[in-house]
């Protein structure tokens, strides 16, 4: 099966759970796709992949956000301020990755493999 034809029968599967349709299609991952990539809904991600991507995307934007809008005028150590945005990745991707996780368990959403 096609990987358009998997996702729009995952998203119909997501969409019959009442989910909000920002949880199970974040903005984030729309554009992704509209650029050619082919990424799957987050609940049929792998926690691991789930946790990657929500720390590394978070602790990347909210560091750059803090260092240009607070941490430099402050005179924040550099090191501090790349500490501290790791630390925050870390912690967001973990919550984001047990959400994700949760929901699907919770939803009894199939494998991406059986769909």
């Amino acid at each position: 099966m096609s990987y358009q034809a998997k996702l729009e029968k995952a998203q119909a599967e997501l969409a019959k759970t009442g989910m909000r349709e920002s949880n199970y299609n974040p903005p984030i991952f729309v554009q992704l796709r509209k650029l050619g990539l082919k990424i799957k809904p987050v609940q049929y991600n792998s926690f691991i992949k789930n946790f990657t991507f929500s720390a590394v995307f978070f602790g990347l934007i909210w560091g750059l956000l803090m260092w240009f809008t607070t941490w430099s005028t402050n005179r924040l150590p550099i090191v501090n301020a790349v500490v501290t945005s790791i630390v925050a990745g870390i912690l967001f991707g973990l919550i984001m990755a047990l959400y994700y996780k949760r929901s699907a368990a919770k939803h009894k959403l199939s494998k991406w493999k059986d769909l």
